[in-house]
C-alpha cells in the first residue's frame, strides 16, 4: 500500500524534495495513519513532516485528552507538534455558524496561517468515505458541478496554500487495518455518534443504506465524482 501511495503522490506532484508538510492530526485513525505513512515515505521522497493539532474547545476533558494523545504520539515518533487551541462555541456565538462549520473555519484559518508562515503544504487525512459524504452533502443542499466533483487529491486555495490528500483512494477499513498491523492506537471522537451533525447522519444512516443496494456504493460515488472532474 505504501508503494501505491507513493505512486499516487508522485502522479499528482504532491511533494517536492525539501518540502515542509504539516499534517493535520486530530488523533483519530485517519490522521494518525496519514502521519505514519508520511513518516515512512519521507525517507524516500525527501520532505519534512510536522504535525498540527487544533483543540476546538468543544468536548471538554475529552478534547484535552486528544491533544495530549497527539503530543505523546509525535514525541514517540520524534515529530514536531504544533498544538493550537481555538474557541468554537464563542465563534459560533459571534458568527451564527453551526458547530461543524465553525470548527472547520477556525481549523482552516490555523492551517492557512502556519502554512503561510512556514512556506509549507498541509496534508489532510480524508479518505473515500469522507469524499462520498461530502459529495452527498453537496447534492442534497444543491451544489454546482464543482461541489459534485468532491475533494481533490491536491489543490491550492485562493491564498496560495497547497492542500494534499494522500489517503483519498483509501477506505476507512484499510486505514484501521494498517494501524492495527502497526500496533498503533487512535482516539475516537464521541461526537461522531451525534446524528444531529449532518455528516454524521450521512455516515451512520445514509451510506450504510446505499451499501445495502450496492456494496461498492462509496467507491462508485468517488468514481462518478472523478468522471465529473474530468469533464468540468
Amino acid at each position: 500500500m505504501l508503494r501505491e501511495l507513493q505512486k499516487r503522490m508522485e502522479e499528482f506532484h504532491m511533494v517536492s524534495p525539501k518540502d515542509k508538510v504539516f499534517v493535520g492530526v486530530s488523533g483519530g485513525a485517519d490522521s494518525v495513519c496519514l502521519l505514519l505513512v508520511l513518516l515512512e515515505l519521507q525517507k524516500e521522497m525527501d520532505f519534512v513532516v510536522e504535525a498540527i493539532h487544533v483543540e476546538h474547545g468543544i468536548r471538554g476533558e475529552e478534547s484535552l485528552e486528544d491533544a495530549a494523545f497527539v503530543e505523546d504520539l509525535c514525541q514517540q515518533f520524534h515529530v514536531p507538534c504544533h498544538t493550537i487551541g481555538v474557541d468554537v462555541p464563542a465563534y459560533c456565538m459571534q458568527t451564527g455558524l453551526g458547530t461543524e462549520e465553525a470548527a472547520r473555519v477556525l481549523r482552516y484559518q490555523i492551517f492557512e496561517r502556519l502554512a503561510s508562515e512556514e512556506n509549507a503544504k498541509i496534508a489532510l487525512a480524508h479518505h473515500q468515505e469522507d469524499n462520498a459524504e461530502t459529495i452527498l452533502f453537496q447534492m442534497v443542499r444543491g451544489s454546482s458541478l464543482t461541489g459534485l466533483c468532491g475533494m481533490q487529491p491536491m489543490r491550492r486555495d485562493e491564498n496560495g496554500v497547497c492542500y494534499i490528500r494522500p489517503l483519498l483512494d483509501w477506505h476507512r477499513e484499510e486505514i484501521e487495518n494498517y494501524l492495527k498491523q502497526c500496533g498503533v492506537k487512535w482516539r475516537v471522537d464521541s461526537t461522531n455518534a451525534q446524528l444531529d451533525y449532518s455528516r454524521n447522519f450521512l455516515r451512520a444512516q445514509v451510506i450504510p443504506k446505499l451499501e445495502q443496494i450496492n456494496t461498492q456504493a462509496v467507491e462508485h460515488i468517488n468514481q462518478t465524482a472523478g468522471h465529473l472532474a474530468e469533464i468540468k
